[in-house]
């Protein structure tokens, strides 16, 4: 057997950048933590519960309290969801 390494980049923005145009993840979120971790965004009512799909780079995409919602988006914007366990 021959061992092969598949290199995606060859710098740390490289590597994050891969994958971005194509896949997309989804997990529940709640909304006081998209707040925090997102404050340049508008600002969320407390204790939502929700899910988020993110991009390959981990950017927010869209925030809905419905998963099916979040799959036609990333239908929408031809993106592969994954979910993320």
């Amino acid at each position: 057997m021959t061992n092969k390494r598949i290199t995606f980049g060859s710098t740390p923005a490289e590597f994050a950048s891969f994958g971005k145009q194509a896949f997309a993840y989804m997990r529940p979120v709640q909304s006081d933590e998209m707040n925090a971790k997102f404050p340049q965004n508008p600002q969320l009512p407390s204790g939502l519960d929700l899910w988020g799909l993110f991009g390959a780079d981990g950017e927010p995409l869209a925030l809905a309290d419905e998963r099916q919602a979040l799959l036609d988006n990333a239908d929408e914007l031809d993106l592969m969801p994954l979910a993320r366990h």
